[in-house]
C-alpha cells in the first residue's frame, strides 16, 4: 500500500504451509477504490473482526508500531444490528482520533453482542515529531459495505473516504 509521503507498508494476507494456501484466522487487507481506500477484514469470531477493522483503520493513519499504549478510552456503543454496530464502532474510533488527537493501537473488546459493544482502546496523543502520518481518513462510508457470517467466522468490507 502506497502512502502520500511515498512510503509503503505491506500487510501479510496469506500464510503458506507445505500442503495448501490458507487464510489466517484473522486479518485485514486494503484495496484501492477510486479516490478512496477499501478495507477487507476477516476474523474467526465476532470480536476478532471488530478488533481487526480497528487495526486496519488506524494502520491507514500511521504505523501502529510507533504508537505507545499511554492513554485508554472506554467505548460503549449501541446499534440496531451487528452490521450497524460495526460501522458505528469505526466511526466512533475515527471521532476519538479527530477530537482528542489520540492515535489508537490497542483494541480490546470486553463485551460484544449483536447490538451492543463495550471496549477499551489504548494509544497516545499525536506527536508530529514521533508519528509519521499516512492517509487522512475523512469518513467511514456505507458504499459497497458488506458484513457477513462465513464458514470460518466473519467477513466485512468497508470503504473509507480519504
Amino acid at each position: 500500500m502506497q502512502f502520500g509521503d511515498g512510503s509503503s507498508r505491506t500487510v501479510p494476507i496469506f500464510c503458506y504451509n507445505a500442503f495448501m494456501l490458507t487464510t489466517p484466522p484473522r486479518g485485514f487487507k486494503w484495496f484501492d477504490h477510486t479516490a478512496d481506500i477499501g478495507i477487507e477484514v476477516w476474523g474467526d469470531s465476532f470480536e476478532a473482526i471488530f478488533e481487526e477493522a480497528a487495526r486496519a483503520l488506524f494502520s491507514l493513519i500511521t504505523d501502529l508500531d510507533s504508537v505507545e499504549p499511554k492513554e485508554t478510552v472506554l467505548v460503549e456503543l449501541k446499534a440496531q444490528s451487528g452490521e450497524e454496530l460495526f460501522l458505528v464502532w469505526l466511526k466512533e474510533l475515527l471521532f476519538i482520533f479527530e477530537t482528542k488527537q489520540l492515535l489508537l493501537s490497542k483494541f480490546q473488546i470486553s463485551h460484544l453482542a449483536f447490538n451492543r459493544l463495550q471496549a477499551k482502546v489504548t494509544g497516545e496523543r499525536l506527536n508530529h515529531s514521533k508519528h509519521q502520518l499516512g492517509h487522512e481518513v475523512k469518513a467511514v462510508t456505507r458504499h459497497l459495505f458488506e458484513f457477513k457470517k462465513t464458514a470460518s467466522g466473519f467477513f466485512a468490507k468497508v470503504i473509507v473516504d480519504i
